[in-house]
């Protein structure tokens, strides 16, 4: 880690590194392994998606009860756009800022993985959002029908 930037994706995310980096204001930078892993999914799923008939759930499917309707390829995008707007309610109290550039800091290591399909400017961009204090509003109260 240099002095004030830390290389999302290049190991282990620790409490004394999560303190730092939120205490010292660090900028963040996705490291070249974790472009390489995040991408390498997302080939992974587009050559899935392209050259399977099998159902992928949430992708080629719907959700929840609506797992066994199937989502033509040019409705894929509508669907994850619908998911999207679908979970974008709560109640409540504003979350405080630091809280949220924690929520942040959280997701982009979680997708730099390589695990989640979500193509690398998804992951630059939430970095781009963190470097420049971009936050949205959260509230405290919300419900998934998980």
């Amino acid at each position: 880690m240099s002095k004030n930037v830390y290389h999302i994706g290049s190991g282990a995310l620790t409490f004394e590194i999560i303190e730092r980096i939120i205490n010292e204001n660090l900028k963040l930078e996705l490291a070249p392994e974790a472009k390489l892993r995040i991408q390498k999914c997302r080939d992974y799923l587009d050559h899935k998606i392209a050259s399977s008939e099998e159902p992928l759930y949430g992708i080629t499917t719907g959700f929840g009860s609506l797992c066994t309707k199937n989502i033509s390829p040019d409705e894929l995008g509508t669907l994850q756009e619908n998911l999207i707007k679908s979970h974008a309610c709560s109640v409540g109290e504003e979350i405080r800022p630091v809280i949220i550039k924690l929520m942040m800091l959280l997701k982009a290591h979680a997708l730099s993985l390589g695990h989640s399909g979500v193509q690398v400017i998804t992951v630059q961009r939430i970095l781009d959002f963190f470097n420049n204090d971009v936050m949205p509003i959260v509230y405290d109260r919300g419900s998934l029908g998980a």
